[in-house]
């Protein structure tokens, strides 16, 4: 059913304050740790008092769980839109590996979260997003097994192969600098090579 302009307008205004709370209840969870942080704290750092916060989440694990959720949802995203346009595998494969780079790196607060924060969620929660990483890696895994089978990627364990890559990239948010040397396009690019030719030069 369509929504009067009148809700159309308040749904649009909701989620933009929805937006607001969980980027700064993110900045807030990387920068003092999740159990460190209170709603007040949260409201405060955006001029809003703790019943407003309130009013759209009911608890501070359900802004956490928002932002678990949401990185995900990027991250399939951006798997989707590579594998629809039926990439010969070592292309893909790249733009996967450079997108994954991009995402950790644009989003490091979050990432620092996910990686730091994961024991505070619920243990439905935590199946959950347990559920969330092997389908992400299944849908890698199938692009290296194609690549395997193609003859242009090395024969291992496909678990093994997308573990080791992924694993290097989701520890750039631990090092990278927004105003550091390299930019992190710059930085993806030198992680798709490395990845892809190894640190040997030819010969």
């Amino acid at each position: 059913m369509k929504l009067s302009p009148r809700a159309e307008l308040k749904a649009k205004k909701q989620a933009y304050v929805q937006d607001e709370i969980v980027a700064a209840a993110a900045k807030l969870f990387a920068e003092r740790g999740y159990r460190a942080v209170t709603i007040d704290d949260i409201g405060s750092s955006l001029d809003y008092t703790k019943s407003v916060v309130y009013y759209y989440f009911n608890s501070k694990n359900e802004i956490l769980w928002q932002i678990f959720q949401r990185i995900y949802d990027s991250y399939f995203e951006s798997i989707q839109e590579i594998r629809a346009r039926n990439l010969p595998p070592a292309e893909a494969m790249r733009m996967i590996i450079r997108k994954h780079a991009l995402n950790v790196m644009e989003r490091r607060e979050w990432t620092a979260i996910y990686f730091r924060e994961e024991s505070e969620l619920n243990d439905q929660q935590r199946r959950e997003i347990a559920k969330k990483k092997r389908q992400y890696d299944a849908m890698i895994e199938e692009v290296y097994e194609a690549g395997m089978e193609a003859g242009v990627f090395r024969r291992m364990p496909k678990h093994i192969a997308v573990s080791g890559l992924l694993g290097m990239c989701n520890w750039l948010y631990v090092w990278y600098k927004e105003q550091g040397a390299f930019s992190a396009e710059e930085i993806a690019d030198y992680c798709v090579n490395l990845l892809a030719n190894g640190y040997l030069t030819k010969g």
